[in-house]
């Protein structure tokens, strides 16, 4: 999951980077938690704004012990997709949640990790249905030169077990739009694009610096190895689309606009 961290424009040389990264977002992420039968689990979310994301877990144990559990990159995707039938994993001790299903109607498998269990409580996970973002976090990437019939299978090829965590994914598809995007804490540019897959459409975020192959545009083909996550969306639309502080401004230059003169 380390290597997926490339995809949102930050680089994990070791495991000192990846210690002191965990330790700034439980710093300035914005708080949320979430009481389970073996202890609580407090959610850190660092927003870095046009839906990017770092997230921190710290796991409480029923005896006041707290270590981090999980240090993750995150994306908040633009498009919902309905999961149904699903099942959800949960091991709370590594701070992880996932969800094994189908894109509702279809028979298109999906296995994706849930970042934001700790934010939407577990009263949504009475429903049937779950509306979600899915957006694919690329580690390897390539603009193909000719077209190539779409796919979507688990990265081993092998079928899912639902016992398993595992959220790496293999496609192909075609381009259908693409914006650019920057990373303004490490300044890395990247791409989001949205393909068709020809079983349904998923987005994609990859590190314009590791973008194999042709030029991207749109009607080209595509195909990467992603690490597949997403978000249950709220019923409140200011909150799906919060972006946390805006990184590029200090906050005394935001309230030096409310100076009053004398």
């Amino acid at each position: 999951m380390e290597i997926a961290f490339d995809a949102i424009g930050i680089e994990i040389a070791n495991e000192a980077a990846f210690n002191d990264l965990a330790e700034d977002v439980g710093k300035r992420g914005e708080a949320s938690r979430l009481t389970r039968k073996s202890g609580i689990l407090h959610g850190r979310c660092l927003k870095l704004g046009e839906g990017l994301e770092v997230w921190s877990v710290l796991y409480e144990s029923e005896s006041g012990e707290v270590h981090r559990a999980d240090c993750r990159p995150g994306f908040r995707a633009r498009f919902a997709q309905k999961v149904a039938p699903w099942i959800m994993t949960e091991i709370d001790k590594e701070g992880e949640a996932v969800i094994h299903g189908f894109i509702a109607d279809t028979e298109t498998e999906v296995l994706f990790e849930l970042q934001n269990l700790t934010e939407v409580g577990t009263r949504i996970f009475e429903r049937d249905v779950l509306r979600v973002g899915l957006c694919g976090l690329a580690y390897r990437a390539e603009v193909l030169k000719t077209a190539e019939k779409g796919f979507w299978r688990a990265f081993n090829e092998i079928a899912l077990n639902i016992a398993d965590t595992e959220n790496d994914w293999s496609l192909c598809g075609r381009v259908l739009a693409i914006s650019s995007l920057r990373n303004h804490l490490s300044g890395t540019d990247l791409y989001w694009i949205y393909l068709d897959l020809g079983e349904f459409k998923i987005e994609v975020l990859v590190n314009q610096r590791a973008l194999k192959g042709e030029d991207l545009e749109i009607g080209a083909y595509f195909k990467a190895d992603v690490w597949l996550q997403g978000h249950i969306l709220s019923e409140n639309p200011a909150r799906n689309s919060y972006e946390g502080v805006d990184w590029r401004h200090r906050p005394a230059e935001f309230w030096k606009n409310f100076k009053r003169l004398n």
